[in-house]
């Protein structure tokens, strides 16, 4: 293969390969945006959801310290009552004790029911910023999808345009390559046959340039091949 060929080669992976960069590089710049602004977005909305979450809480704890302070005012009512209802009628404690207990009993009753709408109302309002939360999450990956067919798309156009150019130039060098590999495999099936030293091929080529006996050359490749660097080492030794 000759050098006009080798550029030729090189210059049309270098363009595929630039033309996928810039696609891969669009694409990501794209998908950065796009996550950054649904990120923001998610933000935004929990930041809202907390707040009135928060806000609801609040009311909560103040209507259950008001309930706990009515309550409170009922029992001491209710003793103040009892006591009263005692001194008035000692003939009658059993009713007073009665009476007594029904209000603390009403008072129990009515705080428990608003205890229990308060967390109804909670857990309906989590729910809700889930739900919200979680069509945010689908419509970001719906768009994201969207993002990368399309880069991936122009990415693949890109690619098929590089590989014809490359395919081009690779059939012009590979009518030469074959016969340079025919060449250098006759070469390499010849030097096996005529001699018993295990080397490679370039070794070869490297000892007949630097005047080196391959006999005289310890081999450090696979099953004890000799290699360019083994023939390097021999004539700095030599």
């Amino acid at each position: 293969m000759d050098e006009n060929q080798k550029q030729n080669i090189t210059q049309a992976s270098e363009q595929l390969t630039d033309s996928a960069q810039q696609s891969f590089q669009m694409l990501a710049d794209r998908t950065v945006a796009l996550q950054e602004s649904n990120l923001k977005l998610t933000q935004n909305f929990f930041q809202n959801w907390i707040e009135q979450v928060n806000n609801q809480a609040q009311g909560t704890r103040e209507a259950t310290q008001n309930l706990q302070e009515q309550g409170q005012r009922q029992r001491e009512a209710a003793e103040t009552l009892s006591q009263e209802a005692t001194n008035a009628y000692s003939e009658f404690p059993n009713s007073a004790l009665s009476f007594y207990q029904e209000a603390l009993s009403t008072a129990t009753q009515v705080a428990q029911g608003n205890m229990q709408q308060a967390a109804q109302a909670t857990q309906q309002g989590m729910q809700a910023g889930v739900q919200a939360a979680s069509q945010a999450g689908q419509q970001a990956m719906e768009a994201a999808n969207q993002a990368g067919q399309a880069g991936a798309q122009a990415a693949a156009e890109a690619g098929q345009q590089g590989a014809g150019a490359a395919n081009q130039s690779a059939q012009r060098g590979a009518r030469g390559a074959e016969q340079a590999g025919q060449q250098a495999a006759e070469e390499a099936s010849q030097a096996a046959q005529g001699d018993e030293v295990r080397a490679t091929a370039a070794a070869r080529r490297r000892a007949e340039e630097m005047s080196v006996d391959l006999a005289q050359v310890e081999g450090t490749g696979q099953d004890g091949q000799i290699t360019v660097d083994d023939v390097r080492r021999s004539a700095q030794e030599g």
